[in-house]
């Protein structure tokens, strides 16, 4: 079993092996998993570019990251 936390909030993603397959158990406010998923089928969709295609802008209430070449390629994460 893994888990994923977002103790801000207040959401969590349960991982649970099943043979080769994973069970995915979802809880709270925001579906962790979901959002992952959607990320992970944008990024394959614009060619998997690399690390070095990413782009940060820091500021004193948060932390903005994107890959210029898609809008779907974009995290904020807000300080507190």
């Amino acid at each position: 079993m893994r888990y994923l936390f977002a103790p801000e909030r207040e959401s969590f993603a349960e991982f649970i092996a099943g043979g080769e397959s994973w069970t995915v158990r979802q809880g709270g406010p925001m579906a962790l998993w979901d959002a992952i998923e959607r990320a992970l089928v944008a990024w394959q969709d614009n060619g998997s570019p690399g690390i070095e295609t990413v782009r940060l802008r820091v500021t004193d209430r948060s932390h903005l990251y994107w890959i210029d070449s898609s809008p779907l390629l974009r995290w904020e994460h807000r300080l507190a």
